[in-house]
């Protein structure tokens, strides 16, 4: 089993968080440096999955005016397939809950709605444009999650 681990913006450890987000936003589907990081990166507390010794996925919990949200969820190529995803979204879901969330919000590239919904998310929201990328809002509520260890 991977193992996740958490970190904040201004810890060593952000590097990887950085790599694996240019590798997967910025060389795979074009988004540009600026669009990529933002200030919310500086208030945010960032999951990293590893497979062995290599940061392979990550995620970032954001807290926003309604709640918390998570985002930023990129799993490397080579590692796809291997659950990695739903493990990495589980973990910080379940973060957010620890840290007293009630809802856990998402804005869902709109091709991975279903992979979202698969982990008990639903629609909360309309499609909108993030990073020139068409996303769609979701949530999940405290009483909806429930992982299987």
């Amino acid at each position: 089993m991977a193992e996740v681990k958490f970190v904040l913006y201004n810890e060593p450890d952000f590097m990887l968080v950085k790599s694996i987000r240019m590798q997967v936003f910025m060389n795979e589907q074009n988004i540009k440096g600026e669009e990529e990081f933002d200030e919310l990166d500086k208030r945010s507390l960032f999951a990293l999955l590893f497979d062995g010794d290599s940061a392979v996925a990550t995620a970032r919990i954001s807290e926003i005016p309604k709640g918390l949200k998570i985002g930023r969820i990129a799993v490397l190529k080579d590692y796809r397939g291997r659950h990695y995803g739903a493990q990495i979204v589980n973990a910080v879901v379940a973060k957010s809950i620890e840290a007293g969330a009630d809802r856990v919000y998402v804005d869902a590239q709109n091709h991975a709605v279903n992979f979202y919904e698969k982990l008990g998310f639903r629609i909360c929201g309309t499609e909108l444009i993030d990073r020139g990328i068409a996303h769609t809002p979701m949530c999940i509520d405290k009483g909806d999650f429930n992982v299987e260890e």
